[in-house]
C-alpha cells in the first residue's frame, strides 16, 4: 500500500514537473540562435555542444556518461555535426585510442551567436523581476540542476 502511493505521488510530480518544464522551454526559445535555414541543429546536438561552455576540448566517452547515451549515439551526433562544420575531430595526444572534439570556427561563431542571444532574452525576463525574486529564479534552477545532474550519475552507474 504504501508503495502505490509513493509511485503515484511519484508519477503526479512527474507530471507537474514536466508542464512546468514545458512552460520554461517556452519563455527561453531555445535553438533559435543556432539555427541557420538549412539545417536546423537537434536537440541532442544542441546537448552536445552545451559541454563547450565547460571546456573547449570534449570527448565522447563523457558526453556518453553524462548524458546517458551510448557511445554510437553520441559518436554519431558528433559526425553530423562534423558534416554540418560546426566541430572537428583529432586525435587526442595523450591517449590515442580518444578523439578530441573542438568547436571549429563556423561552430563557435554560431554558438556564440546561440548564447548572446539566449543570454539577452534570459535578461530581459530577469528584469522583469525584482532583486529577490530573481535570487529565487538562481538558487530554484541550481538545485534543480544539481539533483537532476546526481541522478543522471546514478543511473548511468546501474547500467
Amino acid at each position: 500500500m504504501q508503495a502505490k502511493k509513493k509511485k503515484t505521488d511519484t508519477d503526479k510530480l512527474t507530471k507537474e514537473l514536466f508542464i512546468n518544464f514545458q512552460k520554461l522551454f517556452r519563455c527561453m526559445d531555445f535553438g533559435r540562435g543556432m539555427r541557420r535555414p538549412v539545417p536546423v541543429l537537434t536537440v541532442r546536438q544542441m546537448q552536445v555542444l552545451s559541454f563547450f561552455n565547460e571546456s573547449d576540448v570534449v570527448h565522447i566517452s563523457e558526453v556518453s556518461r553524462k548524458l546517458n547515451m551510448s557511445i554510437q549515439s553520441v559518436n554519431n551526433l558528433v559526425k553530423r555535426m562534423e558534416v554540418l562544420g560546426y566541430v572537428e575531430r583529432t586525435q587526442n595526444e595523450q591517449d590515442k585510442r580518444l578523439s578530441d572534439i573542438r568547436f571549429t570556427q563556423k561552430g563557435r561563431a554560431g554558438f556564440e551567436m546561440f548564447r548572446a542571444a539566449q543570454l539577452g532574452f534570459l535578461n530581459l525576463l530577469l528584469e522583469k523581476l525584482n532583486a529577490a525574486e530573481r535570487l529565487q529564479v538562481l538558487q530554484a534552477v541550481e538545485s534543480a540542476a544539481e539533483l537532476f545532474q546526481k541522478a543522471v550519475i546514478k543511473a548511468a552507474e546501474k547500467e
